[in-house]
């Protein structure tokens, strides 16, 4: 039988031209060291790798993912499309943490299947068989993370690797970045490339000068080992993450789970909604954090499904800008300007109990490392 010809991935890569000093070049730094490393694993494992870059959004023309993907794909493809059978995508700050067999196991796809890492919101897949059929539907998807569903309804059979270790783990932010450096004292994770281990340890907050440190760990830790206390956490928690918790915590655990797979959900027609936001909108985001307060010892928040129902939209781009999300994390209030933003972030740093804030990689793989951390003394 005749040997396959290895997979295609585009792997992405983020731009240049953060201001200096802010979070988002340190994020973006960040990326593109996990890009290069990922790209090496890629290759080490069979694939044939080539970059994407950064799609730049005019106003005339606002980013649209899967006509940038498609006609990237079918220029990849170039000569070479007639002996290819599969291709895929990677987020370049993706799977950082997965282990090269549960990678291997994305690259390998059988003619007519998509496998993903998380089927209802992809940072990562591969699709083998017709390709033309594959690219045509994956044209009409706006966003990476709902192209399995696109794949799927186009008649291609979806595996999805979402309960995986690590599968989820995706870094977007500075806050994602310092769960990743915990992630380097964690010794049930795969080590992480020296390079990136350097990085995480030089890399200082924007103004502050501190260290990438996830805040509160020792408080939410102590929260975590106490019979007697009760931990608040609301967001896109997966439900494996979940089942961690029950058995891997010694506290309670009250979770609000909402709007997961918020970013593949079908159109327009259906914004993303929030219990809390409403909430907030019916008082102030001061109470909902006050009310949160009351509920348990500590809070561990996904902050993007509130900016999604605020907006109306599951578009980060009509959330506050990239640079107030993540100072927001770390409770820098003074370099967050949206209002109800400042005022939520400003009410956490005051409140009694730990807040923390982020996004869905620090309620779902995050969490999981938040959890070993606690038992280890970090």
């Amino acid at each position: 039988m005749p040997e396959r010809p290895a997979p295609l991935v585009l792997v992405t890569t983020p731009p240049h031209g953060q201001p200096f000093g802010s979070h988002a070049a340190i994020a973006a730094d960040g990326q593109r060291l996990l890009a290069a490393d990922l790209s090496r694993r890629l290759g080490r494992l069979g694939a044939a790798v080539a970059p994407l870059p950064h799609a730049t959004p005019t106003d005339d023309e606002p980013f649209h993912w899967g006509r940038w993907f498609s006609a990237a794909a079918r220029s990849a493809l170039g000569d070479g499309a007639g002996r290819v059978d599969a291709i895929g995508y990677a987020g370049g700050s993706a799977l950082a943490l997965l282990s090269d067999e549960a990678l291997d196991a994305i690259l390998a796809p059988v003619a007519g299947e998509v496998v993903a890492n998380n089927r209802f919101s992809a940072d990562a897949f591969v699709v083998a068989g017709d390709l033309d059929a594959a690219l045509a539907a994956l044209e009409g998807c706006e966003t990476d993370n709902a192209a399995p569903r696109h794949l799927n309804e186009a008649g291609f059979a979806w595996r999805d690797l979402g309960s995986t270790a690590w599968a989820r783990f995706d870094v977007d932010t500075t806050l994602d970045l310092a769960l990743l450096r915990l992630a380097t004292r964690v010794p049930a994770t795969r080590p992480v490339d020296g390079s990136i281990r350097g990085f995480l340890e030089m890399a200082r907050l924007p103004g502050r000068g501190d260290a990438l440190e996830v805040p509160h760990l020792a408080r939410i830790g102590e929260v975590m080992r106490d019979r007697g206390a009760e931990l608040v956490i609301a967001g896109r928690v997966p439900a494996t993450t979940w089942q961690e918790l029950e058995t891997e915590t010694a506290c309670r655990i009250r979770c609000l789970v909402e709007e997961r797979g918020m970013r593949s959900a079908r159109g327009a027609s259906q914004p993303p909604r929030s219990i809390l936001a409403a909430l907030m909108s019916r008082s102030s985001p001061s109470e909902l954090v006050a009310e949160l307060e009351r509920l348990g010892d500590a809070v561990i928040l996904d902050t993007r499904v509130l900016m999604a129902s605020v907006a109306g939209s599951a578009d980060a781009s009509a959330w506050p800008p990239e640079e107030e999300r993540f100072a927001s994390d770390f409770g820098d209030h003074a370099r967050v300007a949206t209002p109800w933003l400042r005022e939520l972030t400003e009410a956490a740093v005051s409140a009694s109990v730990p807040f923390l804030f982020g996004g869905h990689a620090l309620v779902s793989d995050g969490l999981r490392l938040i959890v070993a951390a606690a038992w280890q003394g970090h």
